[in-house]
């Protein structure tokens, strides 16, 4: 049956009866995200990302490669001209619900490196990242949720906390709130793992975040942004907490966690400390610079970032992890983050295809310029549509427009005699 007569079976009928566990990377990375099949017309989603998942730009169709098998079983290598390639800038992203979780401790009060206070560096940074939204039209909703307890201040998190805004707060009412946030005196304590597994918990199980229309799944995602470590007064409990984070995390792996460290590595707080034991020998943690170091007249805890920790809450969930130590910093590590939401595109025909198929594809990168030599994604199957709906040329509309018409002269026709018969009927069972 042709491609045309399929479309006049449908057409006849009418008239008849009138969205992965996040994969994890120490390397550069190649992911097949999701395929899409029109009759034999392939589209893949692909990401490529580095050993710190952050998405790699600027490669072009002269980089992929697309292995795929026939009927037979046999594999082949398709290369350009038989793929084309649409770059993540020019494509629509996937609905997006995000939360963004924002530090409000009294360390936040301290300059950065360039001599700006952290809470300004912050506010600028997500006004500057919501802005980004707002101009390329990424459909994106954001929660901006402050945390930090223990004074006059204090943003406590619960996931009413977090629908609310979500629910009420536009990016313009959003963008008012920053700047209220800004003139806001600092004093809280960093309650790290908490209003995260709030937000998580949040995204993972609310039923609003279904698949749209077409079936695409939103994304969801949370940026932690903080300048400090879980400040429990009682340390001895930090890694049975962190413990329990961690399994929530593993729980909802499909809410993406991306943590922002803002402020001086260890080493740099080791270098300027004053400390009581040489720890140049040892692997700096949270703990031991505690324990053995301190600020002539300022408090120590309110320097200290805890990158380890926030390196392994983003690689639990397949995040980025990116420690900015200015505001400058900030804004970009920022934008890096919304760079996660576009993938390139690859399309082609698949070869030999046969309607209902199935075929083991595989997409390789290979560019000198990004260091990437024979990378490949794990093997996906991509299964063909048993039937796709293709639109119809305009001799066809002008067939069955012609078709549709005499359907009806003859519909009309058939009802004016049937109407004609019934009144000479009438007429003469009223006479008899």
């Amino acid at each position: 049956m042709t491609l045309f007569h399929q479309k006049a079976v449908i057409l006849a009928s009418i008239f008849a009866s009138f969205f992965t566990l996040p994969v994890l990377a120490n390397s550069n990375t190649v992911e097949i995200i999701r395929d899409n099949s029109e009759q034999d017309d392939v589209t893949l989603k692909v990401r490529v990302v580095n050993d710190q998942r952050i998405p790699i730009r600027g490669l072009t169709v002269e980089n992929f490669e697309v292995k795929t098998t026939l009927p037979n079983g046999q594999e082949v290598v398709l290369k350009e001209p038989d793929i084309q390639l649409i770059p993540p800038e020019e494509t629509q992203p996937d609905p997006t619900y995000l939360v963004i979780l924002l530090d409000m401790s009294g360390s936040m009060k301290h300059e950065d490196d360039s001599g700006i206070i952290k809470l300004t560096g912050a506010i600028n940074g997500v006004q500057a990242f919501l802005e980004a939204i707002e101009t390329q039209n990424l459909p994106v909703k954001v929660a901006l949720v402050p945390f930090g307890e223990g004074c006059n201040n204090s943003y406590p998190v619960t996931q009413e906390i977090i629908r609310e805004s979500l629910e009420s707060r536009p990016y313009l009412d959003t963008k008012s709130y920053l700047k209220k946030l800004a003139n806001i005196d600092v004093c809280a304590a960093t309650n790290l793992y908490q209003p995260l597994t709030e937000a998580v918990e949040f995204l993972g199980t609310d039923n609003r975040f279904q698949p749209d229309v077409s079936g695409v799944i939103p994304r969801l995602g949370v940026i932690l942004f903080t300048d400090g470590f879980d400040a429990d007064p009682n340390r001895d409990r930090e890694e049975t907490r962190f413990q329990d984070l961690k399994n929530t995390l593993e729980q909802q792996n499909h809410v993406t966690v991306h943590t922002m460290g803002y402020g001086e590595s260890l080493s740099e707080v080791y270098n300027r400390a004053d400390c009581d034991y040489n720890l140049s020998g040892e692997k700096l943690t949270v703990n031991n610079l505690l324990q053995w170091c301190r600020f002539i007249g300022k408090d120590i805890r309110e320097f200290i970032v805890d990158q380890d920790r926030l390196q392994d809450i983003a690689q639990t969930t397949g995040g980025i992890s990116l420690f900015p130590e200015n505001a400058q910093q900030v804004i970009d590590s920022l934008k890096t983050f919304l760079t996660t939401l576009r993938e390139y595109e690859i399309t082609y025909e698949q070869p030999n295809a046969e309607k209902a198929g199935s075929y083991k594809t595989q997409v390789i990168v290979n560019s000198e310029t990004h260091q990437l030599e024979e990378l490949p994604s794990n093997p996906t199957t991509v299964r063909l549509k048993n039937f796709s709906y293709q639109p119809l040329s305009w001799w066809e509309h002008l067939l069955f427009l012609i078709i549709t018409i005499i359907i009806g002269l003859v519909g009309i026709n058939q009802f004016e005699q049937w109407s004609q018969n019934l009144k000479q009927q009438a007429k003469r069972n009223l006479h008899s």
